[in-house]
């Protein structure tokens, strides 16, 4: 049962640090990391901490795995840290509920087999002043998500598969909205889990509601027509 832990206990880990780490990391070179699922990948976390915190319960040892012990320890700071990142991309109730449930299953993992016992203290003291302020934001965004929302209304590519443009629906509720155009590079990695892709250009910012009337197509690879004004791709 230790190894099932400890085999548990860093995909945890990993799960907990993915986003951070990768729109971090993809961020410093110029490139944007998205999850395929957010909800979908938060769910997983959570039942990965779920598990986790069962089999624990059920062996009732400790788990004299120094590495398992300090990823546990670090999962509780990282745990709350990955809430934000996760509410910035998809703020639904099932996410949020999800990530919930992950914090508090790390929590309990760093309290009870969090060791050393200084990185412990340390990680559980940074844990406790990033809770609230990281609490409020999610009850804000549980609360108001649905406010504001981006679509994505049609996507169009370019002649030969350099560039792809979306045309995004920016719904704001009650504050209005926009319409936007975004140009991608068909360039990076997809995979089933993530997609790291560079920075998007943004070359069109309208009133809302202006995709439905709008008239969109790719001249060539580098020109990019709307409503009959040409926009040239760097």
């Amino acid at each position: 049962m230790r190894k099932t832990i400890l085999v548990l206990g860093c995909a945890l880990f990993a799960l907990v640090i993915l986003l951070p780490l990768g729109v971090i990391l993809s961020d410093c070179f110029g490139y944007t990391f998205k999850l395929a699922s957010y909800t979908a990948f938060a769910v997983v976390t959570a039942l990965s901490a779920v598990s986790t915190v069962i089999l624990c319960v059920i062996m009732k040892k400790p788990i004299e795995n120094k590495v398992v012990e300090v990823l546990f320890a670090l999962t509780a700071p990282f745990s709350l840290i990955n809430v934000v990142f996760y509410l910035f991309e998809c703020s639904t109730a099932s996410t949020t509920i999800s990530m919930f449930v992950c914090v508090c299953c790390c929590a309990y993992l760093a309290i009870r087999h969090g060791k050393p016992l200084a990185l412990k203290i340390t990680t559980l003291v940074l844990s406790a002043l990033m809770i609230l302020p990281i609490g409020f934001f999610g009850f804000i965004a549980l609360i108001f998500g649905n406010f504001g929302q981006n679509t994505v209304v049609q996507s169009v590519e370019s002649p030969n598969g350099i560039y792809y443009a979306e045309v995004i629906d920016s719904d704001q509720g009650a504050l209005g909205g926009d319409t936007l155009v975004d140009v991608y590079e068909n360039k990076g990695i997809d995979t089933l889990i993530f997609k790291i892709s560079k920075e998007p250009q943004r070359i069109y910012h309208g009133d809302w509601g202006e995709f439905y009337d709008m008239e969109l197509y790719w001249k060539d690879d580098y020109c990019l027509v709307i409503n009959s004004v040409e926009y040239t791709i760097k």
